[in-house]
C-alpha cells in the first residue's frame, strides 16, 4: 500500500498555497470587468482549485491514483471526442472498442506490463479498430471513420499514457519526492506553458503562427511560455527531478532542455486540438470545467508533451 512520504505531502501543500497566492492576484485583477467577464474569470479559477484537489488526491494514492486519473481524464477526453467526430457516423460497435482500450491499457500498466504497452499498442489499436470496423461491414466512410477512431484512442489513451510511464521509471535516480516528481514536473510545467502562453500572447501577441488554424496564437505568446516554463523548470529540477544528481551544470542544462521541449510540444498539442475543433466548427470541446471548456482542452497538451518528455528522459540516461 502506498503512503505519502513527507516530501511528497510538503509539495502538495506548496501547490495549493502558490494557487491561493495566484487566486489572490487573480481576483484583485479583475477590478474594473463587466460582470459576464468577471464571472468567466472566476469559475475558471474554481475549475484549478478543483483540478487541483484532484491531482493531490491521485498524488497520494501514488501510481494507483495517477493511473485512475489518467484513465478518468482519457474517458472524459474520448467521449467529447466521439461528440465531436460523430457517434453515429463511428458506430456503436467502434465506440466500444475505443472506451475499452482505456481500461486495459490501464491495468496493463497497474500489472507492470508497461513495456509490452508502450511498444505494441500503437499496432494493436490500428489492427483492431481496422478488423472490427471491416468485419462489422461499416464500409460508409470508411477510411475517415477509422482513422478518426485510431487518432481518438492514439491521442487519449496512448500517448496521454506516457505521463504514467513517469512514475513507472526503473534504473535512474529517484527525485526527492519520489518517481511521482516526474509526473508532476510534467504536469505542472505543461499547464504553466498553456496559461504563461495565453497571458502573454493576449495583450503582446502580433505575429500569428497559425491564423487559420487558431487566430490567437502569436510567437510572442509561444516565446514568452517557453521563457516562463524554462524557469519555472529549472526551479523545480531540484525537487521534483534527478536532473542535478549528476553536476550543476548538467543538471540546469537538462532541465532547460525538458522545458523548452515541454513549451513547444506541449503548444503544438495545443495547436493540433485547434485543428479538430476548427474542422467542426466549435469553440470549445465540451464544458465539464466552467471558464476552461472541455477535457481535451485541458489535456491536449499533455498528449504530445508526455511522450516527448519520457523519451527525452530515456534519451539522456540520467
Amino acid at each position: 500500500m502506498f503512503f505519502p512520504s513527507p516530501p511528497l505531502l510538503w509539495t502538495i501543500a506548496g501547490m495549493f498555497g502558490l494557487l491561493a497566492v495566484g487566486t489572490t492576484i487573480r481576483v484583485a485583477s479583475l477590478r474594473g470587468l463587466t460582470d459576464e467577464r468577471t464571472q468567466s474569470h472566476l469559475k475558471s479559477v474554481r475549475s484549478w482549485w478543483v483540478l487541483l484537489i484532484i491531482l493531490a488526491v491521485a498524488l497520494m494514492l501514488g501510481k494507483a491514483g495517477v493511473a485512475l486519473l489518467l484513465a478518468v481524464a482519457g474517458i472524459l477526453a474520448l467521449r467529447e471526442y466521439m461528440q465531436i467526430i460523430g457517434w453515429k457516423q463511428v458506430g456503436k460497435a467502434t465506440a466500444w472498442i475505443v472506451f475499452a482500450m482505456v481500461p486495459i491499457v490501464y491495468l496493463l500498466l497497474l500489472f507492470g506490463y508497461s513495456e509490452i504497452v508502450r511498444t505494441t499498442a500503437p499496432v494493436a489499436i490500428l489492427i483492431v479498430m481496422g478488423a472490427v470496423r471491416a468485419c462489422l461491414g461499416l464500409v460508409e466512410d470508411f477510411i475517415r471513420m477509422t482513422a478518426a477512431a485510431i487518432w481518438g484512442v492514439m491521442l487519449f489513451v496512448y500517448c496521454l499514457s506516457h505521463a504514467y510511464f513517469l512514475v513507472d521509471l526503473s534504473g535512474f535516480p529517484e527525485p526527492w519526492i519520489g518517481n511521482l516528481g516526474w509526473f508532476l514536473y510534467l504536469v505542472l510545467l505543461t499547464e504553466t506553458n498553456d496559461l504563461a502562453q495565453a497571458l502573454i500572447g493576449r495583450p503582446f501577441g502580433r505575429t500569428k503562427i497559425a491564423p487559420r488554424t487558431s487566430p490567437n496564437k502569436s510567437l510572442e505568446g509561444l516565446l514568452g511560455g517557453i521563457a516562463v516554463t524554462t524557469i519555472l523548470a529549472n526551479c523545480l529540477a531540484p525537487f521534483l527531478t534527478s536532473f542535478m544528481h549528476s553536476s550543476w551544470i548538467s543538471g540546469v542544462l537538462l532541465s532547460t532542455s525538458s522545458g523548452v521541449l515541454i513549451s513547444v510540444f506541449g503548444f503544438l498539442g495545443d495547436l493540433n486540438k485547434s485543428g479538430m475543433k476548427r474542422d467542426v466548427g466549435i469553440k470549445d470541446s465540451g464544458t465539464i470545467l466552467p471558464g476552461q471548456g472541455g477535457m481535451i482542452d485541458r489535456v491536449d497538451s499533455l498528449t504530445f508533451s508526455s511522450p516527448v518528455f519520457y523519451y527525452f528522459i530515456q534519451a539522456v540516461h540520467l
